[in-house]
């Protein structure tokens, strides 16, 4: 009864800790976040249930798949549904003699759903075409440790094609598994099987904080492609993939190597599952090379379950060959979000909290995380250094203790669950306040305030000499 009590009390102390319940009282610059924590939740575990092959509105071959998948699933292991795990490949191709290899990699070497050593992966592949039409599907066993090769995807016996279609010589692959895998994609343009350039999975990553999302974007988030060029015998292409739910309207930025923005190409929409693709995406400015910036927008962004999410992958190839090479996306903080990596120092105060401290903050994008060291003072916990993590939003700073557990009163004790957050709502030059609430299961609570001074640079070469 202890630990179940223990476990309640727990989880209702991690929900008060939620984005959604601190967000309530932050004005106009919260509501964003608080779209996002709560309605955009929502709106995610709505698409995955749909994608997922739960609606009755999908395709009659998608659910006898699925009819098909659980009754080989109750005659076999008796394991669970196929789809804990998701990834994407952004493009595979077969057009002009070029043909695609998938790799599946299953790496599990214990399954908790399927109780045993060593794992053989269920896999879903959903092959869809640039119109978002679902074109072929596959499904394959990858046992423990195993590499499956499927050579050709497009005429691979193993991937059925949908009633009246597969057809398609280009689109994207959707894949479930029941086992955590990874995948990647061998693209080989020529006929003589050379140049193969390699292209790897990208992480569903749907229930991710946008903090913490690596290669998603959305309309508060744009894609960045590192490079590509226009130049002598270089082109690159470029494949755009909308994983979201609604209609998107793609803005598409070509800079110069000297980060001069030369042209935005014209909107173009992208609706849900659909693909935008070019072959020779610099075509507008040859003889130059740089970054492309991606845009996403959609038509009513108060209906947060209508957003699109996009992922996207560039290819970079020789017209003289062979050489070719995948520039995958990569997401972007948004426009307003602070550099503020660095030491800070300063002070809490509360009725139970007055303390110097002293917050080594590392920085990825919206995503802070680093360390919090109570240097004197007062502070109800045994523990003086703790583990922090946090994000950016809309400007504002949010950080959180991310072990949540205090060091035992005695050895026989157990540890005691803690809580404390600090937000701010913006930075001010080297200066960031705000305010804090600690709360803990012995019944203490206390709201505060805080004052940090970014003090020192993370690396300071001078103390390397």
């Amino acid at each position: 009864m202890q630990i179940l009590e223990r476990a309640t009390w727990c989880l209702t102390a991690v929900l008060l800790m939620s984005p959604a319940s601190w967000a309530q009282d932050r004005g106009a610059g919260r509501e964003a976040a608080l779209r996002r924590a709560v309605g955009g939740r929502e709106a995610m575990q709505d698409r995955v249930r749909a994608i997922r092959l739960s609606r009755p509105s999908l395709n009659g071959t998608l659910q006898k798949l699925r009819s098909q998948l659980q009754q080989a699933n109750q005659e076999g292991s008796g394991d669970g549904d196929y789809d804990n795990y998701s990834i994407v490949i952004p493009m595979v191709t077969s057009e002009d003699g070029a043909r695609t290899n998938v790799g599946l990699n299953n790496f599990t070497r214990y399954s908790v759903q399927k109780g045993r050593a060593d794992p053989k992966a269920s896999v879903l592949i959903l092959l869809y075409d640039p119109s978002g039409n679902l074109d072929r599907v596959g499904f394959f066993d990858v046992r423990s440790n195993q590499m499956l090769q499927i050579n050709d995807i497009f005429r691979h016996r193993g991937m059925v094609p949908e009633p009246g279609r597969g057809t398609a010589t280009t689109g994207w692959l959707l894949i479930f598994s029941d086992e955590p895998i990874t995948a990647w994609a061998s693209v080989i343009l020529d006929r003589a099987d050379n140049d193969p350039a390699m292209e790897l999975a990208i992480a569903d990553q749907i229930f991710k904080p946008a903090a913490f999302v690596e290669s998603k974007g959305t309309p508060w988030n744009p894609l960045l492609i590192k490079s590509s060029v226009k130049a002598g015998s270089f082109k690159s292409r470029l494949a755009v993939v909308n994983v979201g739910q609604g209609t998107g309207s793609l803005r598409i930025k070509l800079f110069d190597r000297n980060g001069a923005l030369q042209k935005t190409l014209p909107s173009v929409d992208v609706r849900a599952n659909g693909m935008f693709v070019s072959d020779d995406i610099r075509s507008s400015v040859p003889g130059t090379f740089g970054q492309i910036i991606i845009e996403v927008d959609y038509p009513n962004p108060e209906r947060i379950e209508g957003e699109p999410v996009i992922v996207a992958t560039s290819l970079v190839e020789s017209t003289t060959g062979p050489f070719a090479g995948f520039f995958p996306a990569f997401a972007l903080p948004q426009p307003d979000t602070p550099a503020i990596a660095g030491i800070w120092e300063g002070d809490l105060t509360g009725t139970i909290t007055n303390a110097e401290i002293k917050v080594t903050l590392h920085q990825e994008r919206d995503m802070l995380y680093g360390v919090l060291e109570i240097v004197s003072g007062a502070f109800p916990t045994l523990d003086r250094e703790f583990l922090i993590e946090g994000e950016v939003v809309n400007g504002s700073i949010r950080l959180e203790i991310e072990n949540f557990f205090d060091a035992p009163p005695s050895r026989d004790a157990l540890p005691p669950f803690i809580g404390f957050r600090l937000f701010a709502e913006e930075v001010e030059g080297q200066m960031m306040s705000g305010d804090t609430i600690y709360f803990d299961e012995m019944d203490r609570f206390d709201k505060g305030n805080f004052t940090l001074e970014r003090i020192h640079d993370l690396y300071d070469p001078k103390e390397s000499e």
